[in-house]
């Protein structure tokens, strides 16, 4: 959850007014039982149609679903592009699963004056009717109407049995799922099991993060243990790409990994191939969706994120795949 959400609760004084999908009253009584505490100036319908907007003092407003079961807090901006009629092309789709290449082509027509968003940008349908979670080729992270006319700067949290729980999790596992499954496994760097095959972990890694050399380290009695690491070239120091990209470009994947756990200890390839495509692009424009803010970033074949301690011993991963 975030933190901004848990500061809201000070002190409450409610303000008359209508919202749509839900009465007054439905907000006031759910944010209550929650336990907001900070004054609501008003209560008013916002531009996205299943959203009322909460207007509070000194904080951004909440935006909450009509089956307030959603919350927002962040303020709706308009799209500066100019607009296009989306004729009918909205799509529809369960929570964490992606829009239909037809709405998304739509969408983007609407995104004409914003450079960073383009074909390579990423629109998955989340719990809330009418909002999508985007990613742009740049890996920044978004909401958008499903019209593509209004953004909001803030992330989807729930409320479940009258209490805020946090961001919602399910949309998180399930957009994980689906872009860990878009991979392509060909541009992964595999380190297989070397007992009975148990669990596999994906890894978004940098051969000059030093929190990656230290799970890097551990591979082997992870493998050991019946587990499989799937290695995702994911450079964010400059320093790697170039080396990185000459681990990539070969195509035997025992070749692959042999330079990872080289470059890992700071001995670069010099072995270099003839490849014409950066073969780290797709799998990194594919991770923009796992919304990657640092490495290493660890997912198991759930698309839930370790966000545990692995330095010192292997107990909390071996927890996190439920292997004794």
């Amino acid at each position: 959850m975030k933190k901004s959400i848990t500061a809201l609760l000070l002190s409450l004084t409610l303000g008359i007014s209508t919202a749509h999908g839900a009465s007054h009253d439905d907000i006031r009584q759910i944010l209550m039982s929650a336990g907001l505490t900070l004054p609501i100036q008003s209560i008013t319908p916002s531009p996205i149609a299943a959203l009322s907007q909460v207007r509070l003092t000194g904080q951004d407003p909440l935006l909450i679903s009509e089956d307030l079961k959603y919350i927002i807090q962040g303020n709706i901006e308009t799209n500066p592009s100019p607009a296009v009629a989306m004729d009918g092309r909205i799509s529809t789709g369960r929570s964490g699963t992606p829009i239909s290449q037809d709405h998304k082509a739509a969408l983007l027509a609407n995104m004409t004056t914003l450079g960073n968003i383009d074909q390579h940008a990423a629109f998955y349908h989340t719990h809330v009717k009418g909002v999508l979670w985007g990613v742009s080729s740049g890996g920044s992270q978004f909401l958008v109407s499903a019209d593509g006319r209004y953004f909001i700067n803030g992330e989807i949290s729930t409320i479940e049995n009258g209490q805020f729980t946090g961001l919602d999790q399910v949309f998180e596992r399930t957009k994980n799922r689906h872009a860990l499954s878009q991979l392509d496994e060909r541009t992964l760097i595999t380190y297989p099991a070397k007992t009975q095959h148990k669990a596999t972990l994906y890894i978004a890694t940098d051969i000059n993060c030093p929190y990656c050399r230290i799970f890097h380290n551990k591979i082997n009695h992870l493998n050991q243990k019946g587990i499989t690491i799937k290695a995702i070239g994911y450079p964010v120091y400059d320093e790697s790409v170039v080396p990185m990209q000459q681990i990539w470009c070969h195509a035997d994947n025992a070749k692959r990994a042999l330079l990872l756990s080289a470059a890992m200890k700071g001995i670069n390839s010099t072995d270099s191939c003839q490849n014409t495509e950066n073969p780290l692009t797709r799998n990194q424009i594919t991770a923009h969706s796992l919304a990657i803010f640092a490495t290493p970033a660890i997912f198991n074949e759930d698309g839930v994120l370790f966000q545990g301690d692995f330095r010192q011993s292997d107990d909390e991963l071996l927890e996190f795949l439920n292997i004794k």
